[in-house]
């Protein structure tokens, strides 16, 4: 129940928020969450049920009405606040602007924490040893390990991978990241590892700020694990609309099968190494079933690479072999059966061997630095074989709730599966465990429905009207025109490219800070073709890294000058430019979805089955989301303003275009 002590405190860090910060903002929308989520987390809305999800507007200041309505109530009940999002850029600014101005105005009544997986964190063990058994390391990755050494013995680094100033390249890191079995605090040295000096202070905090798949790995294990238990928590899900497909791709699982074949070998030459340095007696008949297992394994694996071989016509131009309504030939349902049992068995085998590594430091029989590197080993080997059995496991037990495809390249052949609709599982791990649970994203909903979300989520028919909010933006979207040509060629054209590259042109001489999303790269490099030469400031993705490539455009708009940033619709999410940073807007081609990915492929397949239309319910949600998300590129503030092109014809001749309009803000329409 909410009460007037918990709305006092609130009404109190409020006002302090607004007296210690010149120019704070007060909206009615962010108030109005505030209240909402209050109500919710409190249980005055749904006591057995504490969920609610919310859709605000950009510029509506979501996370400090979260932060100021939950951290109250999680101190009062006792609970820990866990803020999940998807994005780096979101958790700095958590972490960085937003709790430490609200840790200010509440007189510092609360603590907060950022949480990262283990292999964010260096093992300053592996890094001191780098010196003596560094492989394959250039002389600028020496120097720079001695670096970081440098700046953990003086604590002038916490030793996570996203806080050091200059990008530490893969194969150092993998070097010295930390690691579940070598990097454990029952060897002395690494008690006081960043990892887990890090992970033990996340026991004391009040709020901590995870993402989305540090969260779904803490449930799936049975929470608990890496963050306090689900009915200990109240999570706050920023950035919500993109929490199931993060989920869905945290089931999928996939089988290399020329790399597990190198990690079979590396397992056997493991178990020579280990007889050459320990007594292994006590473990003779694991030895046996580990070389069983890898024998029977590798067999199995060639016969999957000649099942492939063999059946060459069966792979799509885009080089997978779906299996339809997951109706598996034999020939899998039958591999799994018997590679399976040796993957589980071979998984016990190495832990087997980990206990006898262990054991054998115990006893003094080896050295911390011997015991810790072969437990590395086996660390690496268990996570491979473990990801095997998860695969196998799919293909043992098929359901239609799943998708089953060969993926084949140049030089590898996969075995994959994905689950489709994740909501079961969601709601089985988070709605039902959570003591409270609140979505929140600018974009929750699609075509002005909560509908797909909803079920996306495992929500449908769960929750009460009072459980859904939509929250309109502060901005003036009549700062904005949208412009749709009326005489366009259809985007499946040859005409279209240059098309395209004409408006940006025209643009580009009216001097503009131009940004063109394009639905594919094919899609990027045919309008790269076809650019006018007199363009010179032209960025494209791909030739340069993101923020290289958003360096050069942001120099160029500081100049006065005009740029142009060519990209995938991948950039309508987590790029923010502002006011003259982004005046004019190019979107070509509507974003549907690429219908030849598997997992879409089997989803349609399943509502097919359920007699429900795969366009209205999947495809043109997903669609109308999308292009939402691209259209908000444009407005970050209040006073930002330019032009929205939307470049496809189908906008003007499809039914579906007037839904797709509808659905977005009330921008200034142009012909």
């Amino acid at each position: 129940m909410l009460s007037s002590k918990h709305k006092s405190t609130i009404r109190h860090w409020y006002k302090q928020l607004q007296e210690q910060n010149r120019g704070f903002i007060t909206r009615p929308a962010q108030a109005s969450l505030i209240a909402q989520i209050s109500r919710a987390i409190a249980g005055d809305i749904d006591r057995k049920q504490r969920i609610l999800l919310a859709e605000a507007g950009t510029g509506t200041g979501k996370s400090l009405a979260y932060l100021l309505a939950a951290i109250p109530l999680a101190k009062a009940f006792n609970k820990t606040l866990v803020v999940s999002t998807a994005t780096v850029s979101l958790q700095q600014q958590l972490i960085e602007k937003d709790l430490p101005l609200l840790h200010l105005a509440a007189e510092g009544k609360f603590s907060f924490a950022l949480a990262k997986g283990r292999h964010r964190y260096c093992c300053t063990h592996k890094l001191a040893n780098l010196e003596f058994n560094g492989k394959g390391l250039s002389d600028r990755q020496k120097s720079l390990s001695k670096k970081l050494l440098a700046a953990i013995q003086q604590n002038k680094w916490k030793g996570d991978r996203d806080s050091w100033p200059t990008k530490i390249s893969d194969s150092l890191w993998k070097q010295i990241e930390a690691d579940g079995l070598s990097c454990s605090p029952q060897f002395p040295r690494h008690r006081n590892c960043p990892f887990h000096k890090a992970r033990h202070g996340l026991k004391k905090q009040d709020v901590i700020v995870a993402n989305h798949s540090l969260l779904l790995a803490d449930l799936l294990a049975g929470s608990g694990h890496i963050l306090p238990p689900a009915q200990d928590c109240i999570y706050i899900l920023d950035e919500a609309h993109q929490f199931p497909e993060i989920a869905r791709e945290a089931n999928a699982s996939a089988l290399a099968v020329k790399h597990a074949d190198k990690q079979l070998k590396a397992i056997v030459q493991f178990d020579k190494l280990l007889v050459s340095k320990l007594d292994l007696h006590g473990l003779h008949g694991h030895r046996l079933t580990l070389k069983e297992c890898c024998a029977s394994l590798a067999s199995c694996f060639a016969s999957l690479s000649d099942f492939a071989f063999q059946n060459p016509t069966k792979f799509d131009d885009n080089h997978n072999w779906r299996f339809a309504n997951a109706e598996l030939p034999s020939f899998l349902t039958n591999l799994a059966n018997n590679a399976r049992p040796a993957a589980t068995k071979l998984r016990s085998c190495l832990q087997s061997y980990a206990g006898a590594i262990q054991e054998a430091f115990n006893d003094n029989k080896l050295k911390a630095g011997v015991a810790e590197n072969y437990l590395t080993q086996v660390n690496q080997l268990l996570y491979f074989v473990e990801s095997w059995a998860e695969c196998l496991y799919a293909y043992q037990e098929p359901s239609t709730n799943n998708a089953y495809w060969l993926q084949r390249s140049e030089h590898e052949l996969q075995l994959c599966h994905s689950p489709i609709e994740i909501g079961g599982i969601l709601q089985n791990i988070l709605w039902q465990e959570a003591f409270a649970a609140v979505a929140v994203s600018a974009t929750l909903s699609a075509l002005g429905r909560f509908d797909f979300f909803l079920q996306q989520a495992g929500l449908v028919k769960k929750l009460s009207s009072e459980q859904i909010v939509k929250l309109p933006s502060p901005f003036d979207y009549k700062r904005v025109d949208l412009l749709v040509p009326k005489q366009q060629p259809d985007p499946n054209s040859t005409e279209y490219p240059a098309f395209v590259a004409e408006r940006v042109l025209k643009a580009y001489q009216a001097g503009a800070a131009v940004l063109v999303l394009c639905n594919s790269y094919r899609l990027v490099d045919s309008v790269r073709q076809a650019m006018d030469p007199r363009i010179d400031n032209l960025w494209i993705q791909g030739e340069l890294s993101n923020n290289q490539l958003l360096d050069k455009h942001r120099r160029c708009c500081d100049n006065k000058k005009p740029s142009v940033i060519l990209a995938t619709i991948g950039f309508s999410e987590g790029i923010d430019l502002p006011g003259d940073y982004l005046t004019h807007l190019i979107i070509a081609r509507l974003p549907f979805a690429v219908p030849t990915d598997p997992v879409m492929q089997s989803h349609s397949e399943l509502l097919e089955s359920k007699n429900l239309s795969p366009f209205m319910q999947l495809t043109l949600p997903a669609a109308s989301r999308k292009l939402l998300q691209s259209c908000g590129r444009l407005m970050r503030k209040e006073q930002d303003s330019g032009t929205i092109e939307l470049l496809d014809q189908r906008i003007l001749t499809r039914r579906y275009g007037k839904q797709l309009i509808a659905a977005l803000p009330p921008y200034n329409h142009k012909e």
